[in-house]
């Protein structure tokens, strides 16, 4: 009989490292899966609009500017001076890049989100990495980096057209080299991971929390290193920042008295929360806590309608959490150092990020659902019966919650149902020669050609539209002029229930129309505003938008919204 040939010792080191990997592929098939499903049918969104506006242009029109945003009618009540020629009021890497990638595959909504999955995918390879050198047990990897997968905040601000997913794969990616590197080649470590970092702080200033861990870290574990290095370190550190910011400055000064304007009014404008929370630590931490409950519950202009059991889901980080931080000292260096680092982030997002957009939660989920994932395979490896049965029931819990929540948002196909209706209505009235005024999410259907995006409606630009939508981008900064900019909201009121009347409905578009001069006021449904004056802060625009519906014998489904 032929003798059967045993393994080699290489064989053997590729067969374990093929089985250590394999959860991984499969992790990012059911990632891409769910996030390319949920890219298909997720109706486009106020930020997506705005920035994809200016890509648009640098990839076919050659200028970077932002054609259909009026000047006065963004967030903050300022003048972003110059923006239809040029974009400044945010870092530039991210409006290059996705310019290149629609001059690549073609401009639509599926395909910018294509490229922030993308970068979701590098995220969940960067974690797998970090998880596998900063845990003895294997498994943690392999679960926390699924359970990031699944988890519906990541899945839809990486199937978004924002940046964020691109910054946080390119820090978390920038950690991951300094990890692979610090202790052989100290000085490539402090290279590769600046070079990611700067790219990454470039694609969005909240990227400037992970340098500033890193950095933490490398103050902590490698300083006596670093001594012997002398000055090497930091002047390789310095560069990739320097050359990146020499690129922005080519830009940038092209009209510098735009950029003042904008970058700054963006930055620390009117009702800027950015400093605000900043200086003020005790709401910034009921802030933070306000928006994780709320990211899962309340829905409204980012992850449209919601369900009220995904607050469940935050309530399993908290015990995670005080596990691990009660039972990670003394550990080897390599957990050390994840702690540190997810302690330093969770901090440095609740007290050093002002503005609290759900969208920024996923520079600290994956920490989360690490962090998850040790603790039940902690009391699954207990002998008690019923710590293993309630580690298995809050596992399954928890995916169970996150894919029911995706699966539901994918079944209502805004963008099929809602998105495309709407804009063939919008189309058809663009072809009649009619002047529109709307969210620029509608750019992705209009191809930025034919509107403008004004959110005060004409208070300040003067502009008297045809047809106006309103969406829940503009129904969001009603309820904030109630407060901030009373004239605005007065304003507003006599546009909807004097000089429009609503002649369309799509899900959470409304089309309005002029009254034409000439034509009876009765056209406008009559519109009951009695009690307005009674209401307070947010209640007066929820109000308003009940008694529009109900005028029209409408229901009013998007009121959560609010």
């Amino acid at each position: 009989m032929t003798p059967v040939l045993e393994p080699t010792e290489a064989q053997s080191a590729n067969r374990d490292r093929w089985w250590r990997s394999a959860p991984l592929g499969l992790t990012l098939v059911v990632y891409l899966v769910l996030s390319l499903w949920l890219a298909g049918t997720k109706a486009p969104w106020f930020d997506e609009g705005q920035y994809a506006n200016s890509s648009y242009n640098l990839a076919f029109h050659g200028s970077m500017g932002s054609n259909v945003l009026e000047p006065t009618g963004m967030l903050f009540n300022a003048d972003f001076r110059g923006i239809q020629r040029h974009t400044y009021y945010t870092v530039p890497n991210s409006l290059v890049a996705l310019a290149g990638w629609f001059r690549l595959f073609g401009f639509s909504i599926f395909s910018a989100r294509c490229y922030s999955i993308l970068f979701g995918a590098i995220t969940l390879v960067a974690l797998f990495y970090i998880l596998q050198r900063s845990f003895p047990d294997r498994r943690v990897a392999w679960i926390g980096t699924f359970f990031t997968a699944i988890d519906f905040v990541f899945l839809w601000s990486t199937a978004d057209a924002r940046m964020d997913a691109a910054a946080n794969a390119l820090a978390l990616s920038a950690l991951a080299v300094y990890l692979h590197f610090r202790e052989k080649e100290l000085l490539k470590a402090v290279l590769y991971s600046q070079i990611l970092a700067a790219a990454a702080v470039f694609t969005h200033p909240n990227a400037t929390l992970v340098i500033l861990v890193i950095m933490l870290l490398a103050w902590r574990f490698d300083r006596q290193r670093f001594r012997q290095c002398g000055w090497a370190p930091f002047a390789l550190a310095v560069v990739p920042y320097l050359v990146f910011g020499l690129l922005w400055s080519v830009y940038i000064l092209q009209s510098p008295g735009d950029f003042r304007a904008q970058f700054f009014a963006n930055v620390a404008g009117q009702h800027s929360e950015r400093l605000t929370k900043f200086l003020h630590p005790d709401l910034a931490l009921i802030s933070e806590i306000e928006r994780h409950v709320a990211v899962y519950g309340n829905g409204g202009l980012w992850g449209g309608i919601m369900k009220e059991w995904m607050v469940l889901i935050p309530l399993l980080y908290p015990p995670a959490l005080i596990w691990f931080l009660l039972t990670s000292r003394r550990q080897p260096e390599p957990l050390e150092i994840f702690t540190t680092y997810a302690v330093a982030m969770i901090l440095g997002l609740t007290f050093l990020n002002g503005f609290k957009g759900y969208f920024y939660l996923i520079y600290v989920l994956p920490l989360y659902n690490s962090v998850l994932a040790a603790w039940l395979l902690n009391r699954w490896e207990t002998r008690s019966i019923p710590l293993r049965g309630l580690a298995a029931a809050l596992g399954l819990a928890f995916v169970a919650m996150q894919i029911a929540i995706s699966v539901l948002h994918i079944r209502a196909d805004e963008y099929h149902r809602d998105y495309l209706p709407a804009v063939a209505d919008l189309v058809r009235d663009r072809s009649q020669g009619k002047t529109i005024l709307g969210d620029a999410a509608l750019g992705f259907g209009l191809r930025y050609n034919g509107f403008h995006d004004d959110i005060r409606m004409g208070m300040y630009s003067g502009l008297s539209p045809d047809v106006l939508v309103i969406d829940r981008a503009y129904r969001m900064y009603t309820g904030y002029f109630v407060t901030d900019e009373p004239a605005v909201f007065d304003h507003v009121v006599t546009m909807l229930t004097t000089n429009y009347r609503l002649a369309a409905q799509h899900g959470s578009f409304w089309i309005f129309e002029r009254v034409r001069p000439g034509v009876t006021r009765d056209a406008i449904a009559a519109t009951d505003l009695s009690e307005l004056h009674a209401m307070q802060g947010w209640d007066r625009a929820r109000y308003l938008f009940r008694q529009i519906f109900a005028a029209n014998n409408l229901q009013d489904a998007e009121e959560s919204s609010l």
